[in-house]
């Protein structure tokens, strides 16, 4: 027999981070520095508007084919000048390949760019070929992304792994740490197809998708698939 410490849940989590800031020292007072207390932190550090998550359960597929995600010109709800700014930065695109720069510096773009998207889309793909899609908050934790896919089982007490989409450097997604990690800093933005890697046991197989969701499943379809309903 095994005593098996359960999961903590986003909630615990925000509790355990906000007893952690309040415990932190106060930073020295600076006149010119407008004081910041320790529960303004925790707000900011844990607080995340959530988007609509506009579920859709599609049929089996192929995972090359649930890894196309065609997100529609109105999903990146860009301006003129960041428009402009994209163009611009398509054209240094070619320049930039041929000189030697900075990993740092590329991440450090890349990450400025995903900053600009207010929702991603997530696919998430089960054994069975079925595919799950809902939309996040690209700075809520990936925690966020584990108690959705939960509450999505007909048994939500399998134990799982969701692994990052590339395969090239594919790894388990974190549930909790020491530290949030967002859907943003796993670079799963502005769309990722994930793979679902159930933890089974004699007693605890994977049995699916619950039946609410079973009901509405669909065909794929690209064009329409990421279409805001």
């Amino acid at each position: 027999m095994w005593a098996v410490m359960e999961d903590a849940s986003s909630k615990k989590i925000k509790l355990i981070k906000k007893a952690v800031y309040l415990l932190e020292p106060e930073p020295p007072k600076n006149e010119n520095v407008a004081p910041t207390t320790a529960q303004a932190k925790v707000e900011e550090a844990v607080e995340v508007k959530k988007v609509e998550r506009q579920i859709r359960v599609f049929f089996s597929v192929s995972e090359s084919v649930a890894a196309k995600i065609e997100l529609p010109d109105s999903f990146y709800n860009l301006s003129i000048e960041e428009v402009k700014k994209e163009a611009e930065l398509r054209r240094k695109k070619l320049a930039e390949s041929q000189l030697l720069v900075p990993k740092s510096y590329k991440e450090k773009q890349a990450k400025a760019s995903r900053k600009r998207h207010e929702q991603t889309v997530i696919r998430i793909q089960f054994p069975d070929g079925v595919v799950l899609q809902a939309f996040f908050n690209p700075r809520e934790p990936t925690t966020a992304l584990y108690e959705f896919v939960s509450s999505s089982l007909k048994d939500p007490s399998l134990e799982f792994e969701l692994l990052h989409p590339v395969v090239i450097k594919r790894h388990v997604i974190p549930n909790f740490g020491e530290r949030v990690v967002t859907l943003e800093d796993e670079d799963l933005v502005p769309s990722a197809l994930i793979k679902f890697r159930p933890k089974e046991t004699d007693s605890v197989v994977f049995t699916g998708l619950c039946n609410e969701l079973l009901e509405i499943m669909e065909p794929l379809v690209s064009e329409s698939a990421v279409a805001p309903q």
